[in-house]
């Protein structure tokens, strides 16, 4: 009997093939994931409507503009806290700037945000909501921070709680702030996720929070994944460090978000 995996999941699946072999064959994903051939055109159909994809006779392949620039996984926490530590440490010193004594803040997990609660410890009488288990240690340091957890199901890998029940509770606050990393920053296609179930919790926060706060290392620019998050012009401010593309630069000009580089 073949797994039965939800939609994301197969299209997970799926990039991840044509990541590895180049291209895809619609006769041998049916097979693979015994669905009929129509069902698989169907998911081919959608990875092109997100842009990642261009089809062929009788598969896909990656689109030109895509193939070097697609992000299929992130490594755990623990290394990627490692990896540009300066950066994320000025990063999160640079948000913790944004945020004054008494307000409410909603975070997401993940090593950006992790440094930005390492410093905005010394904001008092915070009111900090979280979808994250992995930095729940570092706010229970910070003495006079009152702290809610979404509930959900935990995802594991990444300590994350997730699903409905994690989004509908980030339904019930609105935070003067909110504050989540990201995977991949596209001028042309926007932010993204590796994985769907923390991509609506990054959807959810952009529409709770007054304000929302973006926090990624420049090495995020110019690449993209598999979930949309929001286009750049859905945020309020985008916090990196000073080697962000030119680019990206002129483009927020043009826009209301407000770039603040470290």
């Amino acid at each position: 009997m073949k797994e039965q995996l939800f939609k994301e999941e197969r299209l997970m699946r799926i990039m991840d093939k044509i990541h590895a072999d180049g291209k895809v064959v619609v006769t041998d994903l049916a097979d693979e994931f015994a669905l009929s051939k129509p069902s698989i055109r169907l998911d081919l159909a959608e990875l092109e409507s997100r842009g990642l994809i261009e089809r062929t006779h009788g598969g896909a392949i990656f689109k030109d503009v895509i193939n070097n620039r697609y992000i299929a996984v992130k490594n755990d926490l623990e290394l990627r806290k490692k990896i540009y530590k300066e950066e994320k440490q000025r990063i999160g010193q640079a948000v913790t700037n944004l945020i004054h004594d008494g307000d409410s803040i909603m975070i997401d997990g993940g090593s950006s945000t992790y440094y930005v609660v390492k410093n905005i410890g010394v904001r008092r009488g915070l009111t900090i909501i979280t979808s994250t288990l992995s930095l729940l240690p570092l706010m229970l340091e910070i003495p006079d921070a009152k702290v809610y957890l979404t509930g959900g199901l935990l995802h594991k890998e990444f300590e994350d709680l997730i699903g409905e029940i994690s989004v509908s509770t980030l339904r019930r606050f609105k935070p003067n702030y909110a504050i989540f990393g990201i995977d991949a920053i596209s001028m042309e296609d926007g932010l993204f996720s590796t994985e769907s179930s923390t991509a609506e919790i990054k959807k959810q926060m952009i529409v709770s929070g007054a304000k929302s706060i973006v926090v990624a290392d420049s090495s995020k620019f110019g690449n993209v994944s598999l979930c949309h998050v929001a286009n750049i012009e859905d945020v309020d401010y985008m916090v990196t460090d000073n080697n962000i593309p030119p680019e990206y630069i002129n483009h927020m000009k043009d826009t209301h978000v407000k770039l603040i580089t470290v």
